[in-house]
């Protein structure tokens, strides 16, 4: 479900149409003019009420800066925001990595900044169990496993299945993770950490910054929870900005999210609230070359592992597969 909350006065309108050149090939194109407003998507892994209440202040200001509105929408799922941008009704972004990776890949965005966590850009994906449960590591996970409820993440959430999937099976020979577990329940990160404390998971994915949070707000929950694999280093969730916003709007952006919260008060305050930020650090697209090698990695074990798929269209499965990585590795690495 969606929801948006308008930052500026009056409803949400269309971007003026784009003005073209008479058809003389001496005459260069006209350029498009900047849009009449902005839209900025926000996936919330947790209540989209609070995420809308804690990132509309840093938004109002972004407006002030930019210099025209910016309307807020929250999205529950990672591909309702990444269809949205792609097919143009989204501006700016944030989101997890696998959803600005599609975004890179589909040319339609770019990453321009990162989030800076209590000083850190970086986070763990983690495997929860419940306090009192007889799992305590990885091994106990993985032998248990026809026995388990498992309570995994978004598909295109990094630290909520991306990562684990990758490092706690599939690196460790289990190259069809979703058939070890006697059932598999989906939910957000806040989901799967109080179904852990419930016990109505037996074990669950998560990453090491929604276990912060569940600690301040809700810490009897946060005691019930045991930690009992952690992931390699993440890059934080990151910002991606339309490519074909003007060049001069960009550098507006861009100069307001980086000093932002540098030494005001108030707006140190602002970011603390959205996620327990200390600012933004400027990115590129090539904080998603980890992201896009594992993703990679696993489109083609789940080719190799297909056994519906004859020896011929297996090899041409992965050859595509190859060839997508190569090209998403340029992409990514010829970024600035």
């Amino acid at each position: 479900m969606k929801r948006r909350l308008i930052i500026s006065a009056g409803g949400l309108v269309a971007a003026a149409p784009a003005l073209w050149a008479q058809t003389n090939p001496r005459r260069p194109a006209a350029k498009a003019p900047p849009p009449a407003r902005l839209t900025f998507g926000l996936i919330t892994p947790r209540n989209a009420e609070l995420t809308l209440k804690n990132w509309n202040p840093f938004i109002e200001r972004m407006s002030v800066s930019a210099g025209l509105p910016i309307s807020a929408q929250t999205y529950a799922t990672a591909a309702e925001l990444v269809k949205d941008f792609v097919d143009g009704k989204v501006d700016l972004a944030w989101l997890g990595n696998a959803g600005a990776l599609e975004i890179v890949e589909a040319g339609k965005g770019s990453v321009f900044a990162v989030k800076v966590n209590q000083g850190k850009t970086s986070y763990r994906s983690v495997l929860i169990a419940h306090r009192d449960s007889a799992i305590r590591s990885l091994d106990d996970v993985q032998r248990q496993a026809p026995q388990l409820v498992f309570g995994d993440g978004d598909l295109k959430s990094v630290s909520g299945h991306i990562v684990p999937m990758y490092f706690a099976f599939v690196k460790r020979g289990a190259n069809d993770p979703g058939k070890l577990f006697k059932e598999t329940k989906r939910g957000s990160h806040e989901a799967n950490l109080l179904a852990t404390a419930k016990r109505e998971v037996d074990v669950a994915t998560n990453n090491t910054t929604e276990l912060d949070n569940l600690r301040t707000n809700q810490p009897e929950q946060a005691a019930l929870v045991r930690v009992v694999w952690e992931s390699p280093e993440i890059p934080e969730s990151p910002m991606v900005w339309r490519d074909s916003l003007p060049a001069s709007l960009k550098t507006r952006i861009a100069a307001f999210t980086e000093r932002f919260g540098a030494t005001d008060p108030e707006e140190k305050g602002i970011l603390w609230n959205i996620d327990k930020l200390t600012g933004f650090r400027k990115s590129t697209n090539r904080q998603l070359v980890t992201i896009a090698d594992i993703e990679m990695f696993t489109a083609r074990q789940r080719i190799i592992n297909d056994a519906g798929l004859s020896a011929e269209a297996r090899l041409q499965r992965v050859d595509e597969v190859t060839r997508r990585g190569s090209k998403i590795e340029l992409m990514l690495k010829a970024s600035s």
